[in-house]
C-alpha cells in the first residue's frame, strides 16, 4: 500500500482519490511519517441503505422493538424563515 504525506494528501486529493478508485488500491496518509488515516476504495457492488443498516441494528441489538409513527407536521409553521 502506498504512503503519502499530509500536506501532499492535501494540495493532492482529487488526484488520490481518482488513483484509489481506479487501482482498488488504498493509501495512507502519514504525518512526520507516521501512518494517520487510511484512504480505502469503496466498492462499487456495495449499497448504501439507512434502512438496511436500521434492520441489521435492530436485528443485532433488539433495539426498536416496534415501529412508530412521526407526528403530523404544524401547518402553521412559515414555509421559509424569509416568511417570518
Amino acid at each position: 500500500m502506498k504512503s503519502v504525506g499530509i500536506f501532499e494528501a492535501k494540495t493532492k486529493l482529487s488526484e488520490i482519490c481518482a488513483e484509489v478508485s481506479r487501482s482498488g488500491v488504498g493509501v495512507i496518509i502519514t504525518r512526520r511519517g507516521k501512518p494517520l488515516v487510511r484512504i480505502d476504495p469503496v466498492k462499487t457492488d456495495e449499497r448504501f441503505s439507512v434502512w438496511e443498516d436500521r434492520q441489521a441494528y435492530i436485528a443485532d441489538k433488539g433495539r426498536l422493538r416496534e415501529e412508530f409513527d412521526l407526528p403530523e407536521r404544524s401547518s402553521d409553521l412559515p414555509s421559509s424563515p424569509l416568511d417570518e
